[in-house]
């Protein structure tokens, strides 16, 4: 199942993976995988097979990356509307060796409906936080850059086709 799908303005909109991948481009293919999986599970928790209007979504997002930022905006509209926070030091999914960032998600509504999704911690590979760090610190060489561009391709399709519960833990928060 590669879509979402929400209401705006009360018409239903299919949202389809690959116009996230257009929107988005491919500079953080893993992250818009996660991301969008993220909302589907949170959808799927909060309003089963319903489409909610996604004007009254919210999102903490404790990843400050391009992929889950667009992943949020294209499917909520969150950033746009000013409902989107980043907390880097959100507690849960900490995985990162190398500085604060949370693989953890709050998507709420304005009814008080809240669901924590977080990535599972065997999901990313050391290397690929070793890349991050290279990348903050410019010293990426072009073998690692090919590297890191194929692991981020490659965690993005495993993203896309894994189950849910591989993938992801869903916790209901309200």
């Amino acid at each position: 199942m590669s879509f979402v799908k929400v209401k705006d303005r009360g018409e239903v909109l299919t949202l389809q993976f690959s116009e996230l991948r257009n929107y988005h481009g491919k500079l953080a293919l893993m992250a818009i995988g996660v991301g969008f999986r993220a909302v589907q599970a949170a959808l799927a928790e909060l309003y089963g097979d319903e489409a909610p209007e996604r004007s009254t979504l919210s999102v903490i997002s404790g990843h400050a990356g391009p992929g889950f930022r667009d992943a949020f905006e294209y499917t909520t509209r969150a950033v746009s509307r000013g409902a989107y926070t980043v907390d880097v030091h959100y507690p849960v999914a900490q995985y990162d060796p190398h500085r604060p960032q949370s693989y953890a998600y709050v998507i709420s509504d304005s009814q008080g409906a809240s669901v924590e999704i977080a990535l599972k911690a065997d999901f990313l590979p050391a290397v690929f936080y070793d890349y991050l760090k290279k990348g903050r610190e410019g010293t990426m060489t072009a073998e690692d850059t090919a590297a890191n561009e194929q692991l981020k391709a490659a965690l993005c399709e495993k993203a896309l086709s894994l189950p849910q519960s591989e993938l992801l833990e869903v916790k209901r928060l309200s």
